[in-house]
């Protein structure tokens, strides 16, 4: 059974100051740009913040899962809304290849960020949480609510395709 605990402004300010940095680093990768990503992680510590507030009892079961399950979903909200679209005027834009000194690693980067989108959702989900989520195969199962044996699988195979697709 879970333990389930109150959440108090200082308990809300601990988890902030601990689990910000592997949030923002998967929305970072998920939604592959910097900006985006704090207005995300914004949107997803408000939307704690209204759940505390509304809630009569206070209470969240393992708020780290709870925490990168409602970033997902908002995630995939925002990559999904008609009014994400944004233009850069062609004068002021800087590739960042061209400024990088190690331009493989920037390739490599930009690949995987694509072979993430090719594969399955699922898979690619799995990737994202374990490798720049920094959560272990539980935490992934417990986010995603999903047996342990499946989320391995999924990264597993994830990664294969990856794999063939930088051998390419």
């Amino acid at each position: 059974m879970k333990e389930t605990s109150d959440i108090t402004r200082e308990k809300l300010a601990d988890v902030f100051k601990t689990e910000r940095p592997r949030l923002l680093r998967y929305a970072c990768y998920r939604l592959a740009d910097g900006d985006d990503a704090e207005d995300v992680l914004q949107e997803t510590f408000l939307k704690l913040h209204t759940r505390l507030s509304d809630s009569e009892d206070g209470q969240i079961d393992n708020l780290p899962s709870y925490l990168f399950r409602t970033l997902a979903n908002i995630c995939t909200k925002w990559q999904t809304s008609a009014s994400r679209f944004k233009t850069v005027p062609l004068d002021t834009r800087v590739d960042v290849a061209d400024t990088t000194p190690d331009k493989r690693n920037e390739d490599d980067y930009k690949r995987i960020a694509r072979l993430l989108t090719e594969i399955p959702d699922e898979q690619a989900e799995v990737i994202r949480l374990r490798i720049y989520g920094d959560n272990s195969f539980a935490q992934v199962a417990e986010i995603l609510s999903l047996p342990l044996p499946t989320v391995k699988s999924r990264f597993l195979y994830g990664l294969e395709k990856l794999r063939r697709g930088m051998k390419n």
